[in-house]
């Protein structure tokens, strides 16, 4: 980088931070006159367990997505036209509707009455598993899709010299196919990911207890401002950011050892 970058550059930097700082300015000084964070205090005990249930809640649909995604990955690859049909109508049907009319219907209309009761009487959360399988299937719909784009982005050769060498069909995806793919298509699961986590707070029109759910209760009940939105975006950043630092790093390391 030339001197003339460098001074440009730390220009542009400046004027990124006062911007900011203006702009932050300019709002909390406005709004921060009213807040009261003893309320956010008072309120920590709620707010922290539905941080928890989020937690929870995404790294359980996350898994499940994987899951899912690896079967939708390989009915759609499968030999028989039925299963591919079925896999292919219902990533059709995921993709065309929104996530809440999934959760509205798949809960109250599908779920809810086949469910509710024997869960309960395991002593599992209806709304909570349920929600996680709803979600789940959801976000492996568009996971199976990726994963698909990936393995068939891989040339022909691949495949044939995998087989001319003796691999099975499972060695073949385990050594061959999966660590190429994967490196195309990390950014895209990366971004699906950090998207799941940020729609595991539709759970809440279920009437799940996570981290946005007991964020609104808190609002509506002290008609807090500030202090309950700004702890709810922080609480999902930090959920987040890692996912996205882990993103990065493992592009780096794929590209490095490509």
């Amino acid at each position: 980088m030339t001197r003339r970058q460098h001074i440009a550059n730390t220009l542009a930097a400046i004027l990124v931070i006062a911007g900011t700082a203006w702009l932050c300015g300019m709002i909390f000084g406005e709004l921060g006159k009213q807040s009261n964070w003893a309320k956010a205090w008072d309120y920590r005990e709620s707010l922290w367990r539905g941080w928890l249930h989020t937690l929870g809640i995404a790294f359980a649909a996350l898994v499940g997505s994987m899951v899912f995604g690896l079967l939708f990955l390989f009915g759609q690859r499968s030999p028989l036209p039925v299963v591919r049909c079925c896999c292919r109508a219902f990533l059709e049907f995921v993709r065309d509707t929104p996530l809440l009319v999934h959760l509205l219907f798949g809960y109250f209309v599908i779920f809810a009455p086949l469910l509710s009761r024997p869960l309960a009487e395991a002593g599992f959360e209806d709304k909570i598993v349920i929600g996680i399988v709803l979600l789940a299937l959801f976000e492996g719909a568009y996971l199976g899709e990726i994963l698909r784009g990936g393995v068939e982005s891989i040339p022909r050769t691949q495949w044939d010299s995998a087989r001319a060498v003796g691999f099975t069909p499972f060695q073949i995806y385990r050594y061959v196919i999966f660590p190429q793919a994967l490196r195309r298509v990390l950014p895209a699961i990366a971004g699906l990911f950090v998207s799941l986590i940020k729609d595991s707070s539709l759970l809440n029109v279920i009437g799940v207890s996570e981290y946005f759910y007991n964020t609104k209760n808190f609002i509506s009940r002290s008609y807090a401002g500030l202090e309950g939105y700004i702890p709810l975006a922080l609480g999902y950043l930090v959920l987040t950011l890692p996912v996205a630092w882990l993103s990065h790093w493992l592009e780096k390391r794929f590209r490095h050892e490509t």
